[in-house]
């Protein structure tokens, strides 16, 4: 067992699987999410309007508008003023009387021909005196100059014109016809007759008056955007390192196998060696196997199997010094690889894998080059459970891997290898196994998944070696 998962299994340092995928999917929705709103209209609108809402003129005019109100401002003055104006008693009485019959009168008597010749007649008389007149012969011309003023005078007409001349009604009028208090009276009744002024008063005294405004709508607009899902998340990762994954790497190739079948755009079902030399698959020495082409490969639409079978199957094996020869065996088992569509240089390789390890099996996830050496693991069960570089020298083969026994199994794990130009690092549900800086492939690889049976008796047949997602990023 290996001792590093030993302490992490120990002390439950290994992730949830579950946990890592939902972690990763959730982040993945929120980083499309946010590209998309990047690129958006609204994105565009949203930093229009944070510049306009935040501004201190925007701000300061929002203050201005909300704080105007009818109390304290000019036209409250202008309308107490005309109030007070109007419980004036003696402008009360002065419009009283300018509306009043007896004006009216009065004024009509003053124009009138009675009151030119009542003036005419009292001119005349005011020369001799009224009780001298009075006594002179009554066929004289003196006496009827008195009798006609007299009879004037002591008409309806003239007696009410004095009279009203010296009431205190016509003195009131008199004195406030060209008064302050009447000029600005009426000053301010034309003022608040205004529908400019009407209208300034309203706007005064509505309450919604902000709300009604451009800015009020943009301000709303701005509300309304901040409380959508993609500004929101646009906001929470704006300052954020989170995404920096997803903005360094590409991916490149996936495959959830959620179609049904296996995709030929990116499998092909027969090695790279084999599709190049001898167009079918063959055996290498030692395995107890035959490779079928895709027989022994499906995907249900959630995994991708590679099944191994006892079964007879003839099939192809690379034998010294004959080449390749046919031969009968025991079991069938599968393989696939990227070789006719994706090679990579340098990038990170994940996939989640059901680990199950079968005696007498090799299950493995590999890259491969032109040659079959070196061959870097991401994972290998079965005989052994580990992962690692696979180079062959003249002492044979050397291994430079690390034991992944420990691992719980039947349940799924994500392994993963980042592969620079200086290092290869492997981890599984993000804990590093392990670290090489030397030996470094520094050529293009390209994908495959196989089942080897290598010794028995090989129990629990079928055995199935189970994918659910393959991935691989490269640097943007």
């Amino acid at each position: 067992m290996s001792f590093k998962l030993f302490i992490a299994s120990t002390f439950g340092l290994i992730k949830s699987t579950a946990k890592i995928e939902s972690a990763h999917e959730a982040l993945l929705a929120d980083y499309r999410m946010f590209c998309e709103f990047e690129k958006s209209n609204e994105q565009k609108e949203y930093h229009e309007l944070e510049v306009l809402v935040n501004s201190a003129t925007f701000k300061q005019q929002k203050k201005e508008i909300q704080h105007l109100v009818l109390k304290g401002s000019k036209e409250d003055a202008q309308l107490a003023e005309l109030k007070k104006l109007e419980r004036n008693s003696k402008l009360q009485k002065f419009y009283s009387t300018l509306k009043s019959d007896e004006l009216k009168r009065f004024e009509k008597i003053s124009n009138s021909e009675l009151k030119a010749k009542y003036k005419e007649l009292k001119a005349l008389v005011d020369k001799h005196s009224l009780e001298a007149l009075k006594k002179k012969d009554k066929n004289s011309e003196e006496y009827a100059l008195y009798a006609e003023f007299h009879k004037i005078n002591e008409s309806d007409d003239i007696k009410f014109f004095k009279n009203f001349r010296k009431s205190p009604a016509y003195n009131n009028y008199e004195l406030m016809i060209d008064s302050p208090e009447r000029k600005r009276f009426e000053e301010l009744q034309k003022i608040t007759a205004s529908e400019e002024f009407k209208a300034r008063v309203a706007y005064l005294g509505d309450k919604q008056k902000w709300e009604k405004t451009e800015e009020a709508t943009k301000e709303k607009r701005f509300a309304e955007l901040m409380k959508t899902p993609q500004l929101i998340n646009y906001l929470k990762y704006k300052y954020s390192a989170a995404f920096d994954f997803f903005k360094k790497w590409n991916l490149v190739f996936e495959d959830r196998f959620e179609n049904g079948k296996l995709d030929v755009q990116k499998w092909q079902t027969q090695s790279h060696w084999a599709s190049k030399v001898l167009g079918q698959n063959f055996s290498q020495i030692g395995d107890l196997h035959a490779f079928t082409d895709g027989k022994n490969v499906s995907v249900d639409g959630k995994t991708l199997k590679i099944e191994v079978r006892k079964e007879k199957a003839k099939g192809m094996q690379w034998r010294i010094p004959f080449g390749f020869i046919e031969q009968e065996f025991d079991y069938t088992s599968g393989v696939v690889s990227t070789a006719g569509v994706e090679w990579w240089k340098h990038g990170i390789l994940e996939a989640k894998v059901k680990y199950k390890p079968s005696q007498n099996l090799v299950d493995a996830i590999y890259l491969l080059g032109e040659e079959s050496s070196p061959q870097v693991n991401l994972v290998e069960m079965g005989v052994k459970n580990r992962l690692g570089l696979l180079s062959k020298s003249a002492d044979g083969i050397q291994a430079e891997c690390e034991s992944i026994a420990g691992l719980k199994t039947g349940e799924f794990y994500i392994f993963r290898l980042e592969w620079s130009a200086h290092s290869l690092v492997w981890t599984i549900n993000g804990r590093e196994m392990l670290n090489l800086t030397h030996n470094i492939p520094a050529f293009k690889m390209h994908l495959n998944a196989a089942s080897i049976v290598v010794g028995e008796p090989v129990s629990n047949l079928p055995h199935r070696f189970e994918i659910d997602w393959v991935r691989f990023y490269q640097h943007h």
